[in-house]
């Protein structure tokens, strides 16, 4: 607000998501797709990134960050409802599934790492499900070792992540969704998704594949995409030579120097 010539949101390669536990270990209600969409529709997004990061971040509705070099965006079908049309689908949803307001009591359990920024995102998404859905969240925290043992042992139901990308390439996020990577926290395993991966990395063109798989992701729902990440900063107008346009915020010293003030 006293500066908002200097303050600065870029893209950044990194998406927020919930990882839901669809192994053998996971809830019953987990197992079942109609609960997972139901839960990944009532999310309000624009509220997450509006009111409580705050900082240019861009709801998500798949894994890939939107800012991915040469990544087509599979089109959500949830990205293009209301958020009122979101949570109807949630409700009609969650009934079929036999839960909710004439259904099953359902509570589920929802791990983070000790963070107060991580407590508001999962405070917030706990309260759009109780009110929306009816479900009830018990949340747990605990500091950053022990999170991920416990998540990567699925000793968990709904559990906190984020990915950085280590390349700017869609295949930096999307195997992370492997049934053999060591990152498939949430105990995805689809064949045909594997399959794309693998052609995609010998293929001329891996764009079409990789946004194939993404649309696997966004009909199986095994993770919860909830933000895009932005880099937020203060920067003087005499200095130049930030790239703005990097999104995976790489910057070096020798780029950078200042102009005369006026």
């Amino acid at each position: 607000e006293e500066h908002p010539e200097q303050a600065i949101s870029v893209p950044n390669l990194c998406t927020y998501y919930y990882n839901l536990n669809v192994s053998e270990s996971g809830p019953e209600a987990l197992a079942d797709p109609k609960v997972r969409e139901a839960l990944y529709l009532a999310i309000d997004r624009d509220v997450i990134v509006e009111n409580v990061v705050a900082g240019g971040q861009k709801p998500a509705y798949t894994l890939t960050h939107w800012a991915t070099a040469g990544f087509e965006v599979p089109s959500a079908e949830a990205a293009q409802m209301s958020q009122q049309e979101r949570n109807e689908r949630a409700k009609q949803l969650m009934s079929e599934a036999g839960y909710g307001k004439d259904g099953e009591a359902l509570t589920l359990d929802l791990l983070y790492n000790t963070s107060e920024s991580h407590k508001q995102v999962a405070t917030a998404i706990g309260q759009m499900w109780k009110q929306t859905l009816g479900v009830d969240i018990s949340m747990a925290n605990m500091e950053w070792q022990t999170f991920l043992e416990e998540r990567h042992n699925r000793n968990y139901e709904v559990a906190r992540a984020g990915w950085c990308a280590d390349y700017n390439e869609a295949s930096s996020f999307l195997d992370i969704m492997d049934t053999n990577s060591s990152y498939n926290d949430s105990g995805f395993n689809n064949e045909t998704y594997d399959s794309l991966l693998t052609e995609a990395k010998t293929s001329e063109d891996p764009l079409p594949l990789y946004t194939e798989a993404e649309t696997i992701i966004t009909q199986e729902f095994p993770i919860l995409p909830i933000y895009h990440y932005a880099t937020v900063f203060m920067m003087d107008e005499t200095i130049k030579g930030y790239p703005l346009e990097n999104a995976q915020d790489n910057w070096y010293a020798k780029d950078l120097y200042r102009v005369a003030g006026e």
